[in-house]
């Protein structure tokens, strides 16, 4: 179960920007919950950020006199950039700006298996095909080794980047990256592709408005695909790039957008997340980046061929990350206690590296813990991908284990590794006993609405309204509500029970309430329920009839205490890993012979699967007693693990004694040592 939260407002502060501005007050809430209170960071917000001078960014006057003295010596240059979203666009931006000005381009973005950033074997191509200068884009700020080599070779070297910088930068004629120390920009949080518009504006001698008009599109795309903070310079790149989105002529760009089925008179940042950056990032994943750059920069049926190929590597990739989610999800079954520990690590043969970080946010979002996945190669070598949540830097973790690591790399929720395939074992241990040592009591996946909503504040205008605050994307998302107590009064399945609406009243209003990927049969929730739900509002129109929509982002039964759930289910959780618990507990979670044939005739009557903090909910059992009874039933097979964390009863052919259960007899153990003890 999440963790939920909701934000704090300033009612003084809403009043007053409810009085000097034409915002509705659901809006203005929403803005004072995120910070914004005074009325000068509300206009500015609103009214867009003009780009700042790109010269405030470090060393940009040493690049554009370095590139324009190429330029002027007829000399080729090399755009070197990435294979995901941000730093394909970031080539396609510079490469095709290059190509239109006339000068001797080449562009060089490497495959996924030879890794991030600049490498030897790359430098000497480039030099073979005879470029003197190369200017990285989303890349080479850490690269201390290979840019030694570039000189070595007698080339030049301009870094535009926007990672963190190591403490040893690496020699270039100039390093543009916001997050070096003299950085006079007050915004730093660009894309790769943001650093890579400034650059152009630069060598443009500051005319942003041909630069916007000609690459916004683009950037808008790399921007949401990074996920930076949309707000400031970067809400008005995005802004402006998604108005040029709806009419844009590059025929790769119309194609993938007809192929995602993007309506493009309702084009905004969630079209772009959703349909438009996986196609182009699937190229990186599952075949060359340079089919989505081709994409970008060419004309005709070649670009059209293109975004073709996009689509179908596309389609390979989440039939990968199906198959690999299938695997775990079997494996998982089969040694179940693996979901209890504090970070969970799996490892597999052969998974593709291009999917294995998309799995592990697939599994943190379902077993709401810090997951590490490891694919070990014919090579020796395992290849790692982490997700993490708020409050455990997965980089720290990994820096602790650096001592077996071949390499690491990443910040708090997200991270890459590799190891030899014979330390994955010894890994696994370093990161548990990393996690055990720091985080007795790890951090909850945590979701945080800006409001708890009241009838009052749905309506029409003030949905509508909402949509003043886009485009949303990270640091800027769409408004999460929460709902407490809503009754239900209709389940409907949808798409034959794959997705599941509910029909509630909430005070005084009535709402449809969408649950994607959710199971009319497994959610846990029937007419006359009251309910506790989070999502964002929408108003719908069908035959000229108008309804509001809350779509569900998480839900639970309402009167659900947290905070007591979650310390039971921490207690529950260190007994299945075998810590010491006081004796007090473990007796207080050890359900009596009668409470166990209470839930097992509930838990069956129920004929569908359920979750423990469902089953918890409506029994009124604290959720350590209850997941000690269904640990006994899967004992004993009188249940089994379902698909997404749910339990499933069963009808055993033979009479079942539950208390010879291996759970129920170690927490007898247990208890029976502490008295022994205490005689």
């Amino acid at each position: 179960m999440k963790k939920w939260e909701v934000r704090a407002i300033n009612t003084n502060a809403v009043d007053e920007t409810v009085k000097n501005t034409d915002l509705s007050r659901l809006t203005a809430e929403i803005m004072s919950a995120r910070g914004y209170n005074n009325l000068e960071d509300i206009k500015a917000f609103f009214n867009g950020t003009e780009l700042s001078d790109p010269y405030l960014l470090p060393d940009m006057d040493k690049a554009v006199a370095t590139i324009n003295q190429a330029i002027e010596n007829g000399e080729t240059i090399c755009v070197y950039g990435d294979y995901d979203c941000d730093g394909v666009t970031s080539t396609a931006i510079l490469y095709d700006y290059f190509m239109n000005m006339g000068v001797e381009t080449l562009c060089y973005i490497p495959e996924r298996n030879e890794g991030y950033g600049l490498n030897m074997r790359a430098v000497d191509e480039i030099r073979q095909n005879g470029a003197t200068l190369i200017v990285t884009v989303d890349n080479g700020i850490t690269a201390v080794r290979e840019a030694d080599y570039i000189y070595e070779l007698g080339m030049k070297l301009v870094i535009t980047d926007h990672h963190q910088p190591a403490e040893a930068l690496p020699r270039a004629e100039a390093l543009v990256d916001p997050y070096l120390e003299n950085c006079q920009s007050e915004f730093r949080d660009f894309a790769g592709v943001g650093v890579a518009l400034k650059l152009l504006c630069a060598l443009e001698d500051g005319g942003d408005d041909f630069i916007i008009e000609q690459y916004a599109d683009i950037c808008a795309i790399g921007t949401i695909a990074d996920i930076v903070p949309l707000v400031s310079e970067n809400r008005t790149i995005v802004n402006m790039g998604l108005k040029q989105l709806k009419y844009t002529e590059r025929e790769g760009l119309v194609s993938l957008i007809e192929q995602s089925g993007i309506n493009r008179d309702n084009m905004n940042s969630s079209s772009v997340a959703y349909f438009l950056a996986p196609r182009i990032n699937a190229a990186g994943r599952f075949g060359s980046a340079l089919t989505a750059l081709d994409m970008l920069v060419t004309e005709g049926d070649e670009a059209v061929g293109n975004a073709r190929k996009l689509t179908t590597l596309n389609e390979q990739r989440k039939q990968c990350e199906a198959e690999i989610v299938a695997e775990i999800g079997k494996y998982i079954a089969d040694n179940p206690d693996i979901v209890h520990d504090r970070v969970i690590v799996l490892s597999g043969k052969g998974w593709h590296h291009g999917v294995i970080g998309i799995v592990a946010a697939r599994l943190l979002e379902r077993y709401e813990k810090p997951v590490v996945i490891l694919s070990a190669d014919d090579d020796g070598f395992a290849v790692g991908s982490a997700r993490s949540i708020q409050g455990f830097n997965i980089f720290k973790c990994f820096d602790a284990c650096k001592e077996i690591l071949v390499k690491y790399g990443g910040h708090e929720c997200a991270g890459g590794l590799t190891v030899k395939e014979s330390d994955i074992p010894e890994l696994k241990e370093m990161i548990l006993e990393y996690a055990k040592e720091n985080f007795p009591v790890m951090p909850r996946f945590t979701l945080t609405a800006d409001k708890l909503l009241r009838g009052a504040d749905i309506t029409e205008q003030n949905i509508i309204d909402l949509g003043r605050i886009e485009p949303y994307g990270a640091g800027n998302p769409e408004p999460l509500f929460a709902l407490s107590g809503a009754a239900v009064l209709r389940v409907v399945p949808l798409k034959n029970g794959e997705h599941t609406k509910l029909e509630v009243s909430y005070d005084g209003v009535h709402l449809s309430c969408l649950m994607f990927r959710k199971k009319t049969a497994s959610i846990g929730i029937k007419a006359g329920d009251k309910v506790d739900l989070m999502g964002t509002l929408s108003v719908n129109e069908y035959n000229g009839k108008k309804s509001f929509t809350l779509t569900v982002t998480d839900y639970r039964l309402h009167g659900i205490r947290q905070e007591s759930y979650f310390a039971a289910y921490d207690a529950y959780e260190s007994f299945r890993r075998g810590e010491e618990l006081p004796p007090e507990i473990l007796k207080k979670g050890r359900p009596t012979r009668e409470e166990l044939v209470a839930i097992y005739k509930y838990a069956f009557n129920l004929a569908a699967p359920f979750t423990v903090t469902n089953l918890s909910a409506r029994l009124g059992i604290n959720c350590f007693k209850l997941s000690v009874a269904v640990d006994a039933f899967c004992d004993t097979g009188l249940c089994r693990a379902a698909e997404n964390g749910y339990i499933e009863m069963t009808s055993p052919k033979t009479r079942v004694d539950i208390e010879s259960s291996r759970t129920l007899h170690r927490l007898d153990s247990l208890i029976k040592e502490y008295e022994i003890a205490q005689e």
